[in-house]
């Protein structure tokens, strides 16, 4: 790595005025003196990114992201220091001294320069063969996949000549050896024959690191040869398990619209491109590894993984959830679309428009839903876990993917999720899975139980007292959601006004008052003369709520909402889930007491005790149920097509 003087490193900061460098990638408004302007590193649609010219620093007050001018080009651009050194130094016309390099660094370096050379040439002539003579059949075959010029000049595609040995001797005039060729990748030598091409008859596209340097090739085969994609092998400037196809391009795509779009092949991203997602990439001839998951996350926090729905496209799902399972944060999304049956992106854009596609990563299953999904099917070929030996297999098979992990409240909420599926208590799926729980603040039992809780009657409800407190990250998470959701459908505050009656009123923290206070407003509105449920919006409501503090709050939710685009229909599972939840730990809480009661030898209504036991049971295979049936309707949804 290179080194350079804190002298040298200040001269270049101080050259390069932080609102200029950034003003080239942001658009920046000036309030007083500061600059604000959306943030590059999320999504959002009011800015809050900031720059600072007095304190030549940036900092997002939406996801924290911050820091001087090398460090906005180290996440924007993804360089390296030495990189961003480099780039701001020619921008302020300052120039480096040479670093001091040992004579084996220095020959590796050399070689490394030589082999994007030879990437390089080999790129150009494709490019050239494609759009000569030789190339007429390759030609034709990309018009027929309905590729415009642009497009295939966007993505430097070309074409290797029928002629086993016509990129060898191309570069063999431009002075390469034959040593340097052969650990190019694109050249093997063979003492008797001389050298043989690696691609050959084949539609070449070239792999570009992100940088724009040429560092490998795909090619498929014209005709019916095999195999019918061939890859570089590894080289010194190509490791396929660190590269993604079409990151170079879609780089800019992905800072802007606040995602990345991961498919399994060359022409999907070309497709996907020329139909409107910029934002799309794909493994290189291998599944996707937690280095590219990583490489993803580094420039967007939501990322879609998107595969055929056959069983390679699931088995290919498996993988990529393996991978960013050791890599997502509690603050990063990962979502999984598994298109209709004989359909793949490049197919269904054609068929039926990019409106399509779009509408498929709506529906797309987050990673907590795919988890429980994917072991359920694999155990029971998706006919729900039947047996305790089915459901120990499972158990069995989320053992591994959960140690995994690092994202502890993710983890902690997925085993509870997976604890549903299994019909077990969530410590149980913990232990037996060799993983800690969050240390959750219990909740607080209230003191007059007698006759407290609803009463298994059917329409029916007991006196109330004090209701105890469910705080804690669990219950924040689940009260959040249940606020998004309100927010985003606004007249489910009507149709759950009781439930919101009944576990809200006496709120205990900032999450239910603001649910109350919604569901306040939606209240006062519905009972005006002439009212019509299609009225109540997201919008109409927060313009009543302008100059409120909670406003933004209410706004943010929608806006991530928006980028969610969750199912109506399993947004409302989500719904009946939460406030079984709640119902769940304040039984929790008041069947806590009543046996401490009876431990300290004090009188409990044994009838009372097994109705909350009931009523607890009840809940949890409700639970359960509605589970089942928010994966069988997406599932069923995303595969009928």
């Amino acid at each position: 790595m290179a080194y350079y003087s804190d002298e040298l490193i200040e001269e270049v900061r101080s050259r390069n005025d932080i609102v200029d460098v950034i003003s080239g990638y942001v658009r920046l408004t000036k309030k007083g003196s500061t600059y604000f302007g959306l943030c590059p590193f999320h999504n959002e649609k009011t800015g809050s990114f900031s720059v600072s010219p007095n304190k030549q620093m940036y900092y997002c007050f939406g996801c924290g992201a911050g820091g001087n001018v090398f460090t906005f080009l180290m996440q924007y651009e993804n360089f390296s220091f030495p990189e961003a050194m480099e780039a701001l130094a020619e921008r302020a016309g300052i120039e480096l001294p040479k670093q001091e390099m040992s004579a084996q660094a220095k020959k590796e370096a050399d070689k490394r320069q030589i082999l994007l050379e030879i990437n390089k040439a080999a790129g150009k002539y494709y490019y050239m063969l494609l759009r000569s003579e030789h190339g007429k059949q390759a030609y034709e075959y990309f018009k027929k996949r309905e590729l415009s010029d642009a497009t295939m000049q966007k993505f430097g595609l070309g074409y290797s000549d029928k002629y086993s040995d016509d990129l060898y001797r191309y570069l063999r005039k431009l002075g390469y050896d034959d040593a340097i060729l052969k650990e190019s990748g694109l050249v093997s030598i063979d003492e008797v024959r001389g050298g043989h091409d690696k691609f050959w008859n084949r539609v070449m596209f070239p792999i570009m690191d992100v940088n724009n340097r040429v560092i490998g090739f795909g090619g498929r085969v014209m005709g019916d040869g095999t195999p019918k994609y061939l890859n570089s092998p590894e080289t010194p400037v190509y490791h396929k398990s660190q590269e993604l196809y079409g990151l170079y391009e879609a780089r800019d795509a992905i800072h802007k619209k606040g995602r990345a779009i991961v498919c399994e092949g060359y022409m999907d991203v070309i497709q996907m491109s020329q139909g409107g997602f910029l934002e799309t990439v794909a493994a290189l001839g291998t599944s996707i590894t937690p280095e590219h998951v990583k490489k993803l996350f580094q420039l967007s926090d939501h990322v879609y993984f998107s595969f055929d729905g056959d069983a390679a496209g699931f088995k290919a799902a498996r993988r990529a959830m393996e991978s960013t399972l050791s890599i997502i944060t509690d603050t990063q999304t990962a979502h999984f679309v598994l298109l209709p049956q004989d359909e793949d992106p490049d197919s269904l854009i054609k068929s039926q428009g990019p409106e399509a596609f779009e509408a498929q990563l709506r529906s797309a299953f987050p990673l907590s839903k795919f988890f429980v999904m994917d072991i359920v099917r694999e155990v029971s070929q998706g006919q729900g876990l039947r047996t305790a030996e089915e459901r120990a297999q499972a158990v069995a098979i989320a053992k591994p993917l959960l140690q995994r992990m690092t994202a502890h409240a993710l983890r902690q909420l997925l085993v509870q999720e997976f604890a549903a599926a299994v019909r077990m208590e969530p410590a149980e799926v913990a232990s037996l899975c060799g993983v800690t729980l969050l240390d959750v603040p219990q909740t607080k039992p209230a003191k007059a139980l007698s006759g407290y809780g609803r009463d298994t009657k059917q329409g029916e409800r007991s006196k109330r007292p004090v209701r105890p407190v469910t705080t804690g990250p669990v219950f924040t998470n689940i009260k959040r959601r249940l606020l998004q959701c309100f927010v985003t459908h606004p007249s489910w505050l009507i149709k759950y006004s009781d439930q919101i009656e009944y576990e809200m009123l006496d709120t205990v923290d900032e999450w239910e008052e603001a649910i109350v206070r919604l569901w306040h407003l939606a209240q006062d509105h519905s009972k005006g003369e002439g009212f019509e449920e299609s009225k109540l919006t997201t919008g109409y409501l927060l313009s009543f709520m302008q100059g409120d503090p909670l406003y933004n709050r209410l706004a943010d939710l929608a806006s991530e909402e928006e980028v969610l685009q969750t199912p109506e229909a399993v947004a409302e599972f989500e719904i009946k889930c939460a406030f079984l939840k709640l119902e769940k730990a304040q039984l929790d809480a008041q069947i806590a007491e009543l046996l401490s009661m009876e431990e300290r030898g004090e009188p409990v209504e044994s009838q009372y005790l097994e109705r909350l036991f009931k009523r607890r049971q009840d809940i949890h295979r409700s639970l359960i149920d509605e589970s089942s049936q928010a994966v069988d309707f997406v599932l069923d949804s995303r595969l009928s097509g």
